[in-house]
């Protein structure tokens, strides 16, 4: 048989794509082959000149081809007669057509692929079986929401059908337990017990069961200004107005969560959750003044307590989904966790209530439509009551809007307005029998409450400086105010502005408050700003003494200066069942930190801040004492956070913090250093 060497001609100029795949085709017809040859069969038994040759039939000429845009040339040696292969061609029209090569007989039996170099984008991942033709259809394939693609001739792929490979398939039940190999008690791994698989349900409409627990414990040795008892005190020969204050408090909380949800969380919204939060408090105290922890002095200085109660008890329903990226609207009924802004200035509380909320534009709005019917709290441990009500009714809205005024700021809008009719049922006394409601101080008559807030707010960053703002005014009226001893109208302002700068692992934070207080407490106007429940996270939180303690107003009654987790010296006994007060000093604090990254683990959190009273004159009416100067005092504080394993399952908090008095809390309280000192450990599955 005579040598044909292939050429080719008559190239389109335009064709260089073609040309220069069908030299490279041409190459990978010799050089590879008897390479892989030889190496299989060693030089010995490979005559190239004699054992290869490629020939085409005599009715077409090798340069009268066309023009082709690839070629796959699949060459077989086989034992046998002369085998001829039909090789598919694709013409820069995109016309497909075949023709056959002959091929010499050969001593072998190995199938010999000749491959195409990559970069001249023929894919060869996927060749057909031995002796089986090339497909001649070009290549598709369809891709979700996508129109379908078609590639050319020379790309295909070698895909068994279904029915031919079945058996090679194993039945599962669904995705989630294809690699599930969790264990109920490891939460750092897939769990049944934290929603990571389907326990019922149907496909798409699969239930999820989430179990949570938190313990979380407290000591906490304190030094607060403690009148002498009533009726008896451990110290009879003290002529003193102040008994021993030091006190020793253990707190154990035990909070369970479990939520049965349906939807698959991973991708969209729930389409229903119903959870269940128990709580069980156990708190045990120790003070050196009888009388101080219940109004009988018989029951001595040591109190133990416990109460079981509901943190969470709602049912969330997803009512629609409003925009094809997940944008929803959904409504929780039932006891809930509800943050009126970023800090919880203004509302910050666990009640029963209806809520509907959402978000649009690409969740870069949010909203909340929320009415609450506020239930009493237990005196000793702070938690709800088991539906005992308060006779206060809340109602929020407030929207989100982010990246205004800057990327990564987030804009707030608060609307809030509180109807309080606790003044319309019989006095309140609380678990100790100390009169609440109303209040004993002033002439202790009961009133309601009708007050409306407007806020404004910002959280997040202008640069590299993370700010966060906040901003109400109230207006309404109290209809008897036992201090004013009059109805008032309230007209009352907070503000309050943080800025920190991030220098590696270091926070540098500088903080301002505001409340407005009460000039003058008889003409009718009430001017001191008051919260509905608050409990903020801002300038040192719980780490700060003014704002962890519950400071008591020596002389003015059972009532409080401050109360625990508060910022606002409003002279109620009590924010848990206490009704606000319109009529207080106000408040003015200026605060700088520093929050140190010690270690990944260990955080470290310092506080200074110095506190004045807005307005000093109702404290000069209650104490008949025209003495008093704004200054409070410096409060400073030291605190910990140690997460050893970069997770919140376990959190050592440790803090010290001390009030050093100046002029105005001299007055109240004398020369005497206020301190607290507490250990936090929480424990969370």
């Amino acid at each position: 048989m005579q040598r044909v060497e292939p050429t080719i001609k008559n190239v389109r100029p335009h064709s260089r794509y073609l040309h220069r795949s069908l030299r490279y085709l041409l190459c990978v017809i010799a050089a590879p082959s008897v390479i892989f040859t030889s190496a299989v069969y060693g030089q010995d038994e490979l005559n190239v000149s004699d054992q290869w040759s490629v020939s085409t039939p005599a009715d077409i000429s090798p340069t009268s081809l066309p023009a082709p845009s690839s070629t796959a040339v699949e060459v077989v040696q086989t034992p046998e007669a002369t085998k001829v292969a039909e090789v598919s061609e694709v013409t820069p029209g995109g016309s497909t057509g075949s023709r056959s090569i002959e091929e010499d007989p050969s001593p072998a039996s190995t199938p010999i692929s000749t491959p195409t170099p990559q970069a001249e984008m023929i894919s060869t991942s996927h060749l057909p079986a031995p002796g089986s033709a090339v497909p001649s259809e070009p290549f598709a394939r369809q891709l979700p929401g996508k129109e379908v693609q078609k590639f050319p001739g020379y790309v295909y792929e070698s895909i068994p059908k279904i029915e031919e490979s079945q058996d090679s398939f194993v039945a599962i039940p669904d995705r989630w337990r294809m690699f599930y190999a969790g264990k109920w008690y490891d939460p750092y791994n897939q769990n049944v017990l934290k929603a990571d698989i389907p326990v019922f349900g149907s496909p798409g409409h699969d239930w999820f069961f989430e179990v949570s627990a938190i313990s979380d414990s407290l000591f906490e040795n304190r030094n607060l200004p403690v009148p002498v008892g009533f009726a008896s005190t451990t110290e009879p020969n003290s002529n003193d107005a102040f008994g021993g204050g030091k006190q020793f408090m253990f707190v154990q909380n035990v909070i369970t969560s479990f939520s049965l949800i349906r939807g698959n969380t991973s991708f969209k919204p729930p389409e229903l959750e119903i959870r269940v939060a128990p709580v069980f408090n156990f708190n045990h105290v120790e003070v050196q003044e009888d009388g101080a922890l219940r109004a009988d002095p018989e029951t001595g200085n040591i109190r133990n307590d416990n109460k079981v109660s509901f943190q969470e008890l709602f049912a969330d329903i997803h009512l629609a989904n409003i925009s094809d990226r997940y944008d929803f609207i959904s409504s929780r009924i039932g006891i809930q966790q509800f943050n009126a802004d970023f800090r919880g200035f203004l509302y910050n509380d666990n009640q029963p209530g209806v809520r509907l909320f959402g978000n649009y534009n690409d969740n870069k709005t949010q909203f909340n439509l929320a009415w609450f019917s506020r239930l009493d709290k237990d005196t000793n441990s702070g938690v709800n009551t088991l539906f005992r009500d308060r006779y206060e009714d809340v109602y929020i809205a407030n929207m989100f809007q982010q990246d205004l005024i800057s990327l990564g700021h987030t804009v707030q809008f608060t609307v809030a307005h509180r109807s309080d009719l606790a003044g319309n049922y019989p006095d309140h006394y609380n678990e100790n029998d100390v009169l609440i409601r109303p209040a004993a101080i002033g002439d202790q008559r009961p009133k309601n409450i009708h007050a409306t807030y407007f806020g404004a707010g910002g959280d997040g960053h202008f640069g590299r400086v993370n700010s966060t703002t906040q901003f109400y005014y109230v207006t309404g009226a109290e209809t008897h105010n036992a201090i004013a001893q009059r109805r008032t109208t309230i007209n009352a302002a907070m503000f309050a502005q943080e800025l920190s700068y991030d220098i590696d692992w270091i926070r540098l934070r500088g903080s301002f408050f505001w409340s407005s207080g009460d000039k003058d407490p008889f003409d009718g106007q009430a001017n001191g700003f008051d919260t509905i429940f608050d409990n903020p996270n801002f300038a040192g939180g719980d780490l700060s003494f003014w704002q962890r303690q519950s400071i008591p107003l020596i002389g003015g009654g059972i009532t409080n200066l401050v109360n625990r987790n508060s910022l606002i010296p409003n002279l109620r006994p009590g924010k848990e069942e206490g009704q606000s007060n319109y009529v207080n000093p106000g408040l003015r604090m200026y605060n700088v930190g520093i929050d140190i990254e010690v270690l990944p683990e260990l955080k470290l959190i310092n506080n200074a801040s110095f506190l004045q009273f807005d307005e000093v004159n109702t404290l000069e009416v209650l104490r008949q004492d025209g003495s008093f100067g704004r200054n409070i005092g410096y409060d400073l504080s030291t605190g910990f956070l140690y997460r050893p394993f970069l997770n919140n399952n376990i959190q050592i908090r440790t803090g010290a913090s001390c009030l050093l008095p100046t002029g105005a809390t001299k007055n109240l309280f004398g020369n005497e250093v206020l301190y607290s000192l507490f250990g936090n450990l929480i424990l969370q599955y």
